[in-house]
């Protein structure tokens, strides 16, 4: 089986060109450790502890940093390139556009 996972949802870029999330800034923040794992782990068995750690901990009421930072020590991934991905935003901003054109929804 193969599985691609594209955390980009319902986003859309409003007409100044800020991205707005479906269900608010968290989950641009979310998609955006989704993505930089993605980018350095790509393969599937690496990236999905993480992105089901992240997903299933949604409702809780800790910040997605430390929901990360807590997902990515559990899948053995580097939490601090991550962090330093999320936090360069030329990067973040690159891979939030790379996933909006994975997003069927913007296929149409």
């Amino acid at each position: 089986m193969n599985v691609t996972l594209v955390p980009f949802g319902n986003a859309k870029y409003t007409s100044t060109g800020e991205l707005s999330c479906q269900h608010g800034p968290d989950e641009c923040e979310a998609n955006s450790y989704e993505q930089c794992v993605i980018a350095f782990y790509p393969e599937f068995e690496r990236y999905f502890p993480f992105y089901k750690c992240v997903e299933a901990d949604i409702d809780s009421q800790r910040t997605i940093p430390e929901r990360a930072t807590q997902c990515a020590e559990q899948a053995s991934l580097d939490v601090a390139k991550i962090k330093a991905c999320v936090s360069d935003r030329p990067r973040a901003a690159a891979l939030q556009k790379k996933f909006q054109g994975l997003t069927p929804s913007n296929h149409k």
